[in-house]
């Protein structure tokens, strides 16, 4: 995620700090200053930090059940509205999502329950103030844990109730319908909230906004995955692909992104050795000379994959919004294309207008409509593309005239 810097790893996965998260404690420490004093604003921060290392071991819990699940975990991002934990995969399976969604809120209620015969049970469950000590932090802790614990627990997405509602429906029903299903109860409870936001308080408005569009993107991704399953990446991918020499200027890559209209370019020499993608060629061009190597902007970290790849499997970082870079494509040792989220939309925009056409057509001659699956070819399922470092070598780019140019088209 962007403006988060790494702050720490727990088992492979990357504990990251949003900016925003750093302006909101500096806000909480103020409010502390204002209302205590030093002493208040120490407090307010140990009690803000406190509360959002629980947020970690929520996150953690859901993360490590995870990977016991064959589900790999990038990362887990603190903002100040909560953690999100970037899987490179949604587990379809229900029972792993129910398995994967209860560890969270399970967290949460193991250390209420641990701090209760320390704190007892708190005379009020709702709004915490900032504690004077430690035994006051502790009963803000158990209080904070235990609106975790049931706030998660509403059956609305982006919340946990939300996907565990999904799961428990897809035992009975196809993956989609129960995601729709879960979508529309969210979405009705969200109207309830903002309803009783209008008459109670403006934060209610807030959390059934919050989940009326949560919920909206959820179904937009589930219904956006079931008409990409069944396609290979050779099926989308571009296949008039500019590279770029390490030696290239900064210059030559920025005239690139105006010219060819790609974001995303794969550094070639002799074998591939990264990916520069827009943002940091622009980013670059504010801060360094025009002639700057491109080498050093290049990023290693790149995604491969063979053609006869499942789209969703190889491209699962885009379609989820976790990784967005684009996916370099290898056939024998060869660069043979790139997906990018343009050609996911694209192939998304396309087949949509075909299915409403067709759909108008047979409407228009009387039959009824019939599903037409966006199936372009059928193939083994292959192996989860690497997230690599150093990519394998592949074909040197072959000259184009007598420029002298590294740079092209393949």
């Amino acid at each position: 995620m962007k403006w988060s810097v790494p702050i720490g790893r727990v088992n492979g996965i990357s504990l990251r700090l949003h900016v925003t998260f750093l302006i909101f404690l500096v806000f909480i420490a103020y409010s502390g200053l204002v209302e205590g004093g030093f002493n208040g604003a120490y407090w307010a921060v140990v009690m803000f930090s406190s509360i959002f290392g629980c947020i970690i071991l929520h996150e953690l819990g859901h993360s490590l059940v995870a990977q016991q699940l064959g589900v790999q975990v990038k990362s887990i991002t603190l903002l100040p509205i909560g953690g999100v934990a970037a899987l490179r995969s949604i587990p379809e399976n229900p029972w792993h999502e129910i398995a994967i969604t209860v560890a969270g809120p399970m967290v949460n209620a193991a250390i209420g329950c641990i701090l209760i015969p320390f704190t007892g049970i708190p005379s009020h469950w709702l709004i915490v103030g900032i504690p004077e000590n430690l035994h006051e932090l502790l009963e803000c802790l158990v209080q904070a844990n235990v609106t975790l614990f049931l706030f998660n627990l509403i059956p609305a997405f982006p919340m946990d109730g939300g996907r565990l509602l999904r799961a428990v429906l897809a035992l009975a029903l196809p993956y989609a319908r129960a995601t729709t299903a879960a979508a529309m109860v969210g979405q009705g409870l969200a109207i309830l909230f903002v309803v009783a936001g209008l008459k109670f308080s403006f934060w209610l408005v807030l959390i059934g906004a919050f989940i009326f569009f949560g919920a909206e993107g959820e179904e937009r991704v589930v219904r956006m995955r079931g008409a990409l399953r069944n396609l290979r990446v050779a099926d989308v991918m571009n296949r008039d692909v500019v590279i770029l020499s390490p030696t290239d200027p900064l210059s030559r890559g920025v005239e690139l992104l105006y010219q060819t209209g790609q974001d995303d370019f794969p550094v070639v020499d002799a074998h591939l050795v990264g990916l520069v993608t827009r943002s940091a060629l622009v980013e670059a061009m504010n801060t360094h000379p025009p002639d700057t190597p491109i080498a050093n902007i290049l990023d290693t970290d790149v995604i491969i994959s063979s053609p006869e790849a499942r789209l969703l499997q190889a491209c699962d970082g885009i379609i989820n919004g976790t990784n967005p870079k684009s996916v370099v494509v290898v056939d024998d040792g060869q660069l043979a294309g790139m997906v990018s989220a343009e050609n996911i939309n694209r192939y998304l925009g396309v087949w949509s207008n075909v299915r409403s056409s067709r759909r108008r057509r047979r409407s228009e001659q009387g039959r009824p409509p019939q599903a037409v699956p966006p199936r372009l070819a059928t193939w083994q399922t292959p192996t989860p593309p690497p997230v690599i470092s150093g990519a394998p070598p592949i074909a040197s780019p072959q000259s184009h005239g007598g420029s002298g140019r590294s740079s092209g088209l393949l």
